[in-house]
């Protein structure tokens, strides 16, 4: 016999159903904020790469003509004696600029930050307190 919608029965299905409802809900809530939050950081990534980028190639395009005019200057004032004491000199220079260079560059990319920390933290938070409460 079926029972009626005021019956207790009824009521715990129908409280079931809410209780499903309130925890996808929440659920889909958290995983668009976390997805927000992960897209915003994306954003933030791409346009810090974009303008790395850019000031890497506006300091290469700029340092290089500048050198190459640096070392016709140099071999020209010293064309009459010592153009070929001037040529390797500047070359070794360059050589010891770019060494360095390459030293704190491998330094830089090997302790960057690591990608998203403010998501992952976020999503670290989220597993703990499912944990938490699961527990009870």
């Amino acid at each position: 016999m079926p029972e009626k919608e005021g019956s207790p029965s009824g009521e715990r299905t129908t409280g079931f159903l809410d209780t499903c409802k309130s925890v996808v809900a929440a659920i889909s809530s958290a995983l668009h904020t976390r997805l927000e939050l992960f897209v915003t950081e994306l954003e933030e990534e791409r346009e810090r790469l974009k303008q790395t980028l850019l000031l890497t190639l506006l300091l290469f395009f700029g340092l290089s003509f500048g050198f190459i005019l640096l070392n016709i200057f140099a071999v020209a004032l010293f064309w009459e004696k010592g153009w070929l004491l001037a040529l390797g000199a500047l070359a070794g220079l360059y050589l010891c600029v770019g060494v360095i260079a390459g030293v704190m560059l491998r330094k830089k990319i090997l302790t960057r930050p690591s990608l998203f920390p403010a998501t992952l933290a976020e999503l670290g938070k989220d597993r703990d307190r499912l944990k938490a409460s699961s527990r009870e």
